[in-house]
């Protein structure tokens, strides 16, 4: 049977703080939030690369996004 995941709200992002080390918090489908020492939150896809059956990580980019 497959693990159901509660796809993360607005709400639940904002608050995510790391406390002694990092924080992933899963949004289910390979989308994670990653929440660093710092405060900086990046969202990453983890997969399995097509030809080479492994399993990478994408970052996608920085929460919130900045604009310049």
């Amino acid at each position: 049977m497959a693990i159901q995941v509660k796809p993360l709200t607005n709400t639940e992002v904002k608050a995510a703080k790391a406390v002694n080390k990092d924080l992933s918090l899963y949004d289910g489908g390979g989308l994670l939030l990653f929440v660093k020492l710092s405060g900086v939150k990046t969202w990453r896809l983890r997969y399995y690369h097509p030809s080479t059956k492994k399993r990478t990580t994408l970052t996608l980019g920085h929460y919130p996004r900045a604009f310049s």
